[in-house]
């Protein structure tokens, strides 16, 4: 067994190995990019030290380590991860941040601009300057060298404003942006804004605007379109939602992403919007629209049971290394669909769940990598689950 696990802020960007063989297991811990230190304990039996590896294992991801893809993390990588059910602003490291290769720090205008940074802009409630740092910062030299935006809270006043001015922004600026390849749109915490507040719009602006973009992620679902889902060089798409419109996933029906890697969608709840079906997935699901997909994520979702009923059998399995249907109301039901899994998937991510203990046992006897960490212990009908994030 190996696991191998990162850990990124605005402060610090580290990983965690443990390689376990026989009687011991080895540890080895450092900065990214470093050869870190390592450590080897014996124990009396192969059991003994398996039980403490899983030990070591669950108290790193209790700390907000996440599962790091089989290499070690590198600039332009495309990292499967875990990502926590919790939402903080250090989540942006992990999802933008590690895809660059850089920290993700907050712009200032008083202070001379870097180019070995991504700027996170934002508005709070005592003004609104985002447009205006980033028009401040669009005529920066180190403008021309920036490969990631994060984009916070555009209305300070909590005015329920879209993000369309924010885009006409980001569209005028594009030519001050000529190596942007990475940009979260929405990076907005619960304290700013529940995330089904949060008012988005048309993305397809863009998608056009900037052509070599690789990465694109966003927070929140009302208003949330893709009108023209075209683009020849995106790697990955992420929509966070509390509730996910139809309209918006039968959109990707007709996308034209030939190199998407990775596409994760956070589905909701009926409660907040969200009305997605199982069979609003099916281009997906048919494994020819992303011909390089590699990861999957069905998110978030109160109808995680019938969608791992429509994905178990689904051809789009045979080309996925992940498959994450975590953070939603997953129950024995859609357990139970998963243990007929076959083909060459490596990774399978149940976070949060409604799974009892007997069915994450079989789960486990898979030959994959599992986490079915966070299960509730609630003896909950399906009126009683909820997805991780609704609000």
């Amino acid at each position: 067994m190996r696991r191998e696990l990162i850990y990124m802020d605005a402060k610090s960007s580290k990983f965690w190995n443990i390689q376990l063989e026989g009687s011991s297991h080895t540890v080895t811990y450092g900065r990214i990019g470093s050869a870190g230190q390592s450590s080897t304990k014996d124990f009396a039996s192969e059991e003994l030290a398996s039980k403490d590896a899983e030990k070591l294992v669950k108290e790193k991801l209790g700390k907000g380590y996440v599962e790091a893809a089989a290499e070690a993390p590198q600039a332009g990588q495309l990292l499967a991860v875990a990502f926590p059910s919790v939402i903080h602003k250090d989540e942006i490291q992990r999802n933008v941040g590690t895809f660059v290769g850089q920290r993700v720090v907050d712009y200032d205008p008083e202070k001379p601009a870097r180019s070995d940074v991504a700027y996170r802009f934002r508005s709070d409630y005592e003004d609104n300057a985002l447009l205006d740092n980033l028009a401040h910062f669009a005529q920066s030299e180190a403008a021309a060298q920036c490969s990631a935006l994060v984009i916070g809270a555009w209305q300070g006043d909590d005015s329920g404003t879209d993000s369309s001015e924010v885009i006409a922004a980001l569209v005028a600026h594009k030519s001050r942006f000529p190596r942007l390849i990475a940009l979260y749109l929405g990076d907005i915490t619960y304290e700013e804004n529940e995330m089904s507040w949060i008012q988005q719009s048309d993305l397809s602006p863009l998608l056009e605007a900037y052509p070599q973009l690789q990465l694109l992620r966003t927070r929140g679902g009302e208003g949330l379109q893709i009108s023209r889902p075209q683009h020849a060089n995106l790697r990955a798409l992420a929509m966070e939602t509390g509730g996910m419109n139809s309209s918006l996933v039968q959109s990707l029906a007709n996308a034209q992403f030939p190199n998407l890697e990775y596409l994760e969608l956070w589905l909701g709840t009926e409660d907040y919007g969200g009305n997605v079906s199982p069979e609003d997935l099916q281009p997906i699901f048919a494994g020819t629209l992303f011909p390089k997909l590699k990861y999957l994520g069905l998110r978030n979702s109160d109808q995680a049971d019938a969608i791992a009923q429509a994905v178990v059998t689904a051809p789009v399995l045979q080309q996925l290394e992940t498959l994450d249907l975590s953070l939603g109301t997953l129950s024995d039901e859609g357990a139970r669909a998963l243990l007929q899994i076959k083909g060459p998937l490596k990774r399978l991510n149940l976070h949060h769940n409604y799974i009892s203990s007997d069915w994450i046992r079989q789960l486990k006897e898979l030959p994959l990598s599992l986490d079915a960490t966070n299960p509730s212990d609630m003896d909950a009908d399906a009126e009683g689950r909820y997805v991780a994030v609704g609000e």
